[in-house]
């Protein structure tokens, strides 16, 4: 067998701008390559701020593909072509009173703004000059986020009494409340969104950013599907890259399918929808949650989130990434529950804890397990290898090659998170058989160092090449993730870290849950079997669990998510086998079965909406506080918290006693003075008021109201349409706020 090297090597991004400087750097190059099977390699000269591995990886994609060297690369971003024009999708941090006046010198589409967070889409050609900016602190491409894959799980956590009514004020079944679900695979006519008689339909607007024809939003591009004719004359959302086909429709009638006349009944079945078929990237991601809070506070409605998917790839794992903290900040100053799947990796031995605290080691090597022989998915491309220093060490990486034999036959560079480079290698093993390869780390300006490795092996007959990750670091603890990488998305499925020969680290399922599952305001849901005649109430082999590098508990609470019975779309030709269906319309419609924490989240925003038209004055920070004390433990969960239940499992009943429990408390200094009746239909009575107080009501958005003044013990609210208003009393300088809610 012989082995050569052929290797397109190293980019430096010191070298763009200069021709003159770039031959001699590449001369410099190919001299070391004759000397050493290392290669040494330039860092990033953008250090102003910390500019993402992914980002840089794009930068010297780009560079090299200008010289006609491309190899053939998964897809890790999108460009898109807008009036003839190539632009990319950016998200960065940036000062929250940044005036964002330094767009203005540059081609860019501008997206939105969150806190700190902004999102934006730039001319290719002005990328490097854009990203200097000094107003930047940390940009990097938008990433792309992979998707995850009844019988009547909701007697679990007991949401039969709370459609009941039971010892309750009243029966919920999430009336009023929207449901917002970013996913992928719709059937909009299926009747599980309709009501219970298969009369009144529930999906408010979706929003197909794929789809070319029709009205696009206010962001201008897909298609805005708003009301009952336009949705059902659409039929369902665009395929794309993902081609899930049915996951949305799944998720969708968990939360609150009506079952259409089947035990398959989802949680909150009076509920509103809003689908989001999201480009799947971080920054169309972010647009689609600001458009459906657009459409629920033009309606008046508190609005419950539901996002089935997750990665690993996002930024820090920590709960600091950027689409950690625009969840965080919109939760908080926008009232939007965000309910997030924990992620499927229970069970895979995909994380690999390099531990060089002890000073025994100061290299530490585990093999790279692929999908081999037979890959799981026919867009099967490779692993992408993501690496992060627990407390914002340097360290350094890089692949080594052996043969079947386990003799080494070659090595990448060793890369230094610094912002460096590695792109769009090749490794020949031999005439059939090569490995391709590309790193990319970022600058750790904030202490948080990154690596991106992306690796792809071909099979020819029986040969074997074992890949090994080899992480140095003098002291601290290395993180990594070893990802499967598909050939047009980001794959979320983990695959094992070998400790193949001795000495070899191993890897392990610890530090599981994915992004953004990670973000503190995030209600992040792992999965547990719910009890049948076969099967006993314990945690899912697949649900992702802890410990995580965040400060606080991840994932907080478990729900029923194996083998759920849910809708299925009628247009998917991926669906699982329909255990049931029905006709409806003159078309039959099927519910099957899928697992995952794909299906224990809905289940939870579901039980959020119930909880929301209990109290629609809570935040989204007391929801979560209320189903975390609900929470149930037994016999399986152990004692909670812990790092694989959270608090244990989901009991939305007690939950929405809970909520009806807080509703009409004073959210005031002055405990002195009341309103009743809560919820008030036609007139609001107030006690405990002075003489001389000036009255006036506003909606949860700060708009001022009309109504009518009666007396100084009551005003008149007919004028006003069901919902949670604000009551505001000024008497004598003194300032009182009550919220209440118009039935």
């Amino acid at each position: 067998m012989t082995t050569k090297v052929i290797v397109y090597f190293v980019v430096s991004q010191n070298s763009y701008n200069f021709a003159d400087e770039k031959y001699l750097f590449t001369m410099k190059k190919l001299v070391l390559l004759l000397i050493s099977s290392f290669c040494l390699f330039c860092t990033t000269d953008i250090k102003s701020q910390s500019v993402g591995s992914g980002l840089n990886a794009f930068i010297a994609a780009n560079n090299l593909h200008t010289k006609g060297q491309k190899t053939a690369f998964a897809q890790r971003f999108v460009t898109e072509k807008i009036k003839d024009t190539e632009y990319i999708s950016l998200i960065m941090r940036v000062d929250r009173e940044c005036d964002l006046s330094f767009l203005k010198k540059y081609d860019c589409i501008f997206g939105s703004k969150t806190g700190r967070i902004v999102t934006v889409k730039v001319n290719v050609k002005e990328l490097e000059k854009f990203i200097k900016e000094k107003d930047i602190i940390e940009v990097d491409v938008s990433r792309l986020i992979g998707g995850e894959n009844l019988k009547y799980a909701v007697n679990d956590f007991n949401a039969p009494d709370i459609w009941a009514g039971t010892d309750l004020s009243q029966s919920y079944t999430g009336k009023d409340v929207l449901i917002g679900v970013a996913d992928w695979g719709i059937d909009y006519t299926h009747p599980t969104f309709y009501d219970t008689l298969g009369e009144q339909y529930r999906i408010v607007a979706a929003w197909d950013q794929f789809r070319k024809e029709g009205p696009a939003p206010e962001f201008g591009y897909g298609t805005e599907l708003y009301g009952k004719d336009m949705l059902l004359e659409a039929q369902h959302d665009t395929a794309n890259q993902l081609d899930t086909g049915y996951h949305a429709t799944h998720v969708g009638g968990i939360a609150g399918g009506c079952g259409a006349g089947t035990e398959y009944k989802g949680v909150a079945t009076e509920a509103g929808f809003l689908f989001c078929t999201f480009i799947p990237d971080e920054v169309h991601y972010i647009d689609g949650c600001r458009w459906m809070r657009s459409v629920a506070k033009s309606l008046n409605k508190r609005l419950v989130i539901n996002n089935s998917w997750g990665v690993y790839n996002l930024g820090c794992m920590d709960g600091t990434s950027m689409l950690d903290e625009f969840i965080n900040t919109f939760s908080d100053e926008d009232s939007v529950v965000f309910v997030v799947s924990a992620g499927n990796n229970g069970g895979s031995f995909f994380h690999l804890k390099a531990d060089f605290n002890e000073g025994q080691n100061d290299t530490v090597r585990s093999e790279i397990e692929f999908n081999f022989p037979t890959p799981y998915t026919n867009d099967y491309w490779g692993e992408a290898v993501t690496l992060q220093s627990e407390n914002g060490q340097e360290f350094s990486s890089k692949l080594e090659f052996y043969d079947y034999r386990w003799d080494k036959i070659g090595e990448t560079p060793l890369m230094i998170s610094d912002g460096s480079v590695v792109e769009e290698s090749v490794f020949m093993v031999n005439e059939q058989d090569s490995i391709i390869y590309r790193g990319s780390s970022r600058y750790p300006q904030d202490k948080k160092a990154l690596v991106d490795w992306d690796v792809r092996q071909s099979r020819y007959k029986n040969n074997t090449t074992h890949i090994v990750l080899v992480v140095t670091a003098t002291n601290g603890v290395v993180h990594a993730w070893n990802l499967n990488r598909l050939s047009k998305a980001v794959g979320n499925t983990g695959f094992q870290f070998k400790a193949s020969q001795n000495g070899f680290v191993a890897g392990d399922s610890q530090y599981g849950v994915s992004e953004p599952a990670l973000a503190e305001n995030a209600i992040t849901v792992a999965a547990h079997k719910f009890r049948n005649t076969s099967w006993r109430p314990e945690i899912a082999s697949f649900s992702s669990c802890g410990p995580n590098m965040t400060p606080y508990m991840k994932p907080e609470i478990s729900a029923p998510g194996y083998s759920v019975v849910s809708s299925l779309s009628s247009f998917s030709n991926t669906a699982p086998t329909a255990t049931e269906t029905v006709t409806f319309n003159g078309k039959e419609y099927g519910f099957g079965p899928a697992s995952g924490t794909s299906m224990s989240g809905p289940m939870v925003a579901g039980s959020v909406a119930l909880i929301l038209q209990a109290n629609p004055t809570l935040t989204p920070r007391e929801v979560k506080q209320l189903i975390i004390e609900s929470a149930k433990t037994d016999e399986h969960t152990g004692e909670c918290p812990n790092d694989t239940w959270g608090y244990g499992k989901l009991n939305a009943y007690q939950a929405v006693k809970a909520a009806e429990k807080k509703v009409g408390l004073i959210h005031s200094e002055d405990n002195t003075v009341t309103v009743f009746p809560i919820p008030a239909k036609t007139i609001l009575y107030i006690e405990g008021l002075e003489t001389d107080s000036e009255i006036s009501v506003f909606d949860i958005y700060g708009r001022k109201a009309q109504i009518r003044k009666i007396n100084e013990e009551a005003v008149d609210i007919r004028s006003l349409s069901s919902g949670v208003y604000v009551l505001n009393i000024n008497n004598k300088g003194k300032n009182l706020q009550l919220k209440f809610i118009k039935k």
